[in-house]
C-alpha cells in the first residue's frame, strides 16, 4: 500500500478543518463578552469536540483493520519511529482533548448553566484544573501538528520524495 485509502485520507482532512474551527471558536469563547456570546457559541465547540472524537476513533479504527503504508523506502529508521510517535502522540491527543472538555462541561456546573440558559450559574471555568489541563492539550495540539506540517512540507519539497500524495484524496498509479 503506498496511499491512505480515501476514507482515511478524507478523516485526516475532515478533522483537521473541524480542528482549526473548535481552535477559533475556543478562542472566540475566551474573548466573548457577556454569558449571551458565550451560550450561543459553547454548542457549536461541543459538537466540533464531539465529531473530533468520533473521526480519530473510525479512523484508528479503519488504520487498524486496513493498515497504512509503509515508512519511505531510504528513510532513516529513526526518522520514521520518530514520525510513527508523533502520529500516535497525535491521535492520543485528539481522543484527550474532546474527553478533557466533556469532563469540564460535566464537573464544572457549565453544563448546568448552559442548558438552564442562566448566567448567574455560569462557572468561572479558569479556577478548575481541568481547564487548565484542556488548554495545555489544546497548545501540546497546535505544535505537534506544526511539527507534522513542517516534516511532510520538508519531505515534500526538500527530500522530494512526494509524502504528501499518501493522504491526498486523489489516487494516484505508481
Amino acid at each position: 500500500m503506498k496511499q491512505y485509502s480515501k476514507r482515511i485520507a478524507a478523516i485526516h482532512w475532515l478533522t483537521l478543518i473541524l480542528f482549526i474551527a473548535a481552535l477559533y471558536l475556543g478562542h472566540e469563547l475566551d474573548e466573548a463578552e457577556g454569558f449571551t456570546a458565550k451560550v450561543a457559541l459553547y454548542p457549536y465547540h461541543f459538537l466540533i469536540g464531539d465529531l473530533i472524537l468520533i473521526l480519530t476513533l473510525i479512523r484508528t479504527y479503519f488504520m487498524r483493520k486496513y493498515g497504512k503504508p509503509a515508512p519511505l523506502e531510504g528513510g532513516k529508521p529513526i526518522a520514521n519511529k520518530v514520525a510513527t510517535g508523533l502520529q500516535h502522540l497525535l491521535y492520543v491527543l485528539l481522543i484527550a482533548l474532546p474527553v478533557s472538555g466533556m469532563v469540564m462541561i460535566n464537573t464544572t456546573g457549565l453544563m448546568e448553566a448552559v442548558k438552564a440558559n442562566d448566567p448567574s450559574k455560569m462557572p468561572d471555568l479558569e479556577k478548575f484544573m481541568v481547564h487548565e489541563v484542556h488548554a495545555a492539550i489544546v497548545a501540546i495540539i497546535v505544535l505537534t501538528i506544526a511539527l507534522h506540517v513542517a516534516a511532510a512540507l520538508f519531505h515534500q519539497f526538500i527530500l522530494k520524495d512526494n509524502i504528501i500524495r499518501r493522504i491526498a484524496l486523489k489516487r494516484f498509479e505508481d
